[in-house]
């Protein structure tokens, strides 16, 4: 079994605190609340299966899934309409670069908030970036990545200064397995720095 498979149940609640949502696990499972109720399960899984048919309509179905075409197939005759796709990123800390690179005129500042820690990259003064991580039992999970309009040839500094900052947190703090969710562009330039690596696909679907 994957370790994201292993640790959904840690992981899932971590990325719903990112997100300034409550989750938590349950029947292989993990239910985030929030103005749209959600659901997170592995797919193939029985979390899914024993759910799925007696959701309200509303009500959000997140399959996390290595087989996307499946988990499609599955959701689709139950009245499923698919209405996003995110990509869950993977990393070992001991393999990222954690030193923040930035131009001159630009530091990173990082911040305990209530339910996760937040990370800033200001430019003279301003901020134009910024990013959260949540720390739980041996891994950290990232998310909330974004960077300004404007600042479309520094995305890829900002984006790694913010990880490196975040990533030596999660280190100091014993997780060596950082998670990351992304939508398809970010995900592209995360593949391309060394040390991460595809672990899923987060396929969402909606019960009219």
């Amino acid at each position: 079994m994957a370790h994201w498979q292993e640790t959904l149940a840690v992981w899932g609640p971590a990325w719903a605190a990112v997100r300034d949502l409550e989750g938590s696990a349950e029947d292989g499972s993990v239910v985030i609340t929030g103005a749209v109720p959600e659901r997170l399960a592995p797919w193939p899984g029985d979390g899914a299966k024993a759910h799925a048919a007696s959701f309200p309509p509303g009500t959000v179905l997140s399959l996390v899934t290595e087989d996307a075409a499946a988990a499609r197939e599955f959701a689709g005759p139950l009245g499923f309409r698919e209405t996003g796709a995110l990509v869950l990123l993977t990393a070992q800390t001991d393999d990222l670069d954690l030193v923040p690179s930035l131009p001159a005129d630009a530091y990173v500042a990082e911040a305990p908030m209530e339910n996760y820690d937040a990370v800033e990259v200001a430019l003279f003064d301003r901020p134009v970036a910024d990013g959260r991580i949540k720390l739980e039992d041996g891994l950290g999970v990232l998310g909330n990545l974004t960077v300004d309009d404007g600042h479309d040839e520094l995305v890829v500094a900002f984006e790694q200064a913010m990880v490196a900052a975040l990533g030596d947190e999660a280190f100091l703090h014993g997780a060596d397995v950082l998670y990351l969710v992304a939508d398809a562009a970010q995900a592209a330039r995360f593949a391309a720095v060394e040390g991460w690596s595809k672990a899923a696909e987060i396929i969402s679907f909606t019960k009219p």
